[in-house]
């Protein structure tokens, strides 16, 4: 008669549904979803470098608001020698004068320029406020794949302690004289397979925690553990409703309106300028000595230039194609964000349904096999290869379970991504 070799089962579909833990021996840095937000939003390389843009519009916006009120002084002034109509030559034929000149924009230009400025400077918040919904929804993702990757190494970790089990049992019977040697040495084969595979997962692990850093703007070396339930919150409206509060949220489709108000004033700024754009008025004093005269006078003077030939036809073609490219460019956007909702909530739902079935039915029922194929083992009812066969099930089972919640994860993500929102 068989020893009797107890095996306890340490995975089950608790474990996959509850909380993770600590995975590595090394030191780590836990971190919740809200955490990794925050830190994302304040030291992000990349908004950083986008948050550039709207001081460099600011600056254009307050340039636009100065009036160009710089006048130009203008002096005059000569010399020389003159003769009279005795013939006799004398000195004293000068002037000079002193004037100033300033340019006056005409049907409002000015006005214009500064709308043009205003709607730039919209436009590149709205573009950071876009940047900042990528890189929230890229957090998102990262945070997502960081909580698989911690659950694929404790999987890894599980699957090397039952190996273990199974490869000391297999021995003691061989010790006893009641299996073969063979089975030690396939437990062997199968406890080296299952090191090896969990030397991988940590290694994918520690890809995606560089990754996750990167966004948050901490150090690459930096080991992270992402704190949180398993499966990420998902939105509960419906579609409608979530189509409708994506357009009424989506950074990227209020820059595309400020583009479109900036090309109309642009538009209606190369209209103004095409005749009479700007004149310029001046006074002027001289005083002019002709021999033993001296004369004073002083002068209105006003220039306007005639657009006879350029009448700037050529900017006004390129304004009003600009125009109608931005027109167009509003209405793709809109599109877009209708297409992005659509189609990260049909996944979630795809996804969801494919999560429950393993959750609720897979995961029991294999958790369950295996409980009695081990028991059946240790009773002699069953072979070692029996046992190893039931062992990768047990655990293949639960990396599809992974892989759907990793696809569920990726497409909430998408979902608050295309929303512009966050859990």
């Amino acid at each position: 008669m068989r020893k009797s070799c107890v095996f306890t089962v340490g995975l089950g579909v608790a474990f996959l549904l509850s909380v993770p833990f600590p995975l590595l021996a090394q030191t780590e840095v836990a971190v919740t979803f809200d955490q990794a937000i925050t830190e994302a939003l304040a030291r992000n390389p990349t908004l950083a470098v986008e948050r550039n843009e709207i001081a460099i519009a600011a600056g254009t916006l307050r340039q636009a608001r100065l009036f160009p009120f710089n006048p130009e002084l203008e002096l005059e002034g000569s010399v020389g020698r003159g003769r009279s109509r005795e013939g006799e030559e004398r000195r004293g034929i000068d002037s000079k004068g002193i004037g100033i000149s300033q340019t006056i924009p005409l049907r409002g230009q000015w006005g214009l320029g500064i709308r043009s400025a205003e709607a730039d400077l919209d436009r590149a918040e709205r573009l950071v406020g876009d940047a900042e919904r990528q890189v929230i929804g890229d957090v998102l993702r990262a945070f997502g794949e960081l909580l698989i990757g911690q659950q694929r190494v404790a999987l890894a970790r599980e699957l090397v302690t039952l190996a273990t089990e199974v490869h000391e049992t297999a021995r003691k019977l061989f010790e006893a004289d009641e299996v073969p040697q063979i089975d030690v040495f396939r437990a062997e084969v199968e406890l080296n397979k299952a090191r090896n595979r969990l030397v991988t997962e940590q290694r994918n692990l520690r890809t995606v925690q560089q990754e996750l850093a990167l966004l948050l703007g901490r150090p690459a070396d930096q080991t992270i553990r992402s704190e949180g339930q398993l499966i990420l919150p998902m939105p509960t409206l419906d579609s409608t409703g979530l189509r409708q509060m994506a357009l009424e949220r989506r950074p990227d489709l209020a820059a595309a309106r400020a583009a479109l108000r900036a090309a109309q004033a642009k538009l209606a700024l190369v209209r103004a300028e095409q005749f009479f754009p700007e004149v310029k008025i001046g006074i002027k004093y001289e005083e002019a000595r002709d021999f033993d005269a001296l004369n004073r006078q002083g002068q209105l003077t006003l220039s306007v230039p005639l657009p006879l030939l350029n009448r700037r036809e050529g900017d006004l073609q390129r304004a009003r194609a600009e125009l109608k490219k931005e027109e167009a460019s509003v209405e793709l956007t809109r599109r877009r964000i209708e297409k992005e909702v659509a189609t990260a909530y049909q996944q979630v739902q795809a996804s969801r349904r494919i999560t429950e079935a393993y959750a609720g039915r897979i995961l029991p029922d294999q958790d369950r096999n295996f409980r009695l194929l081990r028991e059946g083992y240790d009773l002699g009812q069953f072979t070692l290869t029996d046992v190893l066969v039931g062992q990768r099930e047990f655990i293949e089972a639960r990396e599809p379970y992974l892989d759907a919640v990793a696809s569920l994860n990726a497409s909430i993500a998408d979902l608050y991504r295309a929303l512009n929102s966050r859990p």
